[in-house]
């Protein structure tokens, strides 16, 4: 299954994506974040073309806008529920999984 998902930050994207590992290794103890599924793929920030352009050194730029939430992509090997609630439906996702 695959799931396009919007946060409110990535702190609740991080939250609900990963669980924390923490391993001992040569006697350092390392915390790392470890994924809750399949695949998950945090895009974060999202921006969009207002449709506008400003010039930078005589190049015509267009002016980018950040779309609302942090989002990340989640691929899962079965149904994940407790997901429905940050489902967002996009026309032309930003990224999707090859």
């Amino acid at each position: 299954m695959d799931y396009l998902l919007k946060f409110t930050s990535k702190a609740a994207a991080e939250n609900a994506l990963f669980t924390e590992l923490t391993e001992t290794i040569d006697g350092v103890i390392e915390t790392s974040p470890l994924p809750k599924y399949t695949a998950v793929d945090v895009i974060g920030t999202i921006y969009k073309a207002t449709g506008n352009f400003t010039t930078v050194n005589g190049l015509n730029i267009p002016e980018m806008v950040a779309v609302t939430g942090y989002h990340a992509n989640v691929r899962h090997n079965d149904e994940a529920p407790e997901l429905d609630q940050y489902i967002v439906e996009v026309n032309t996702p930003a990224r999707v999984w090859a």
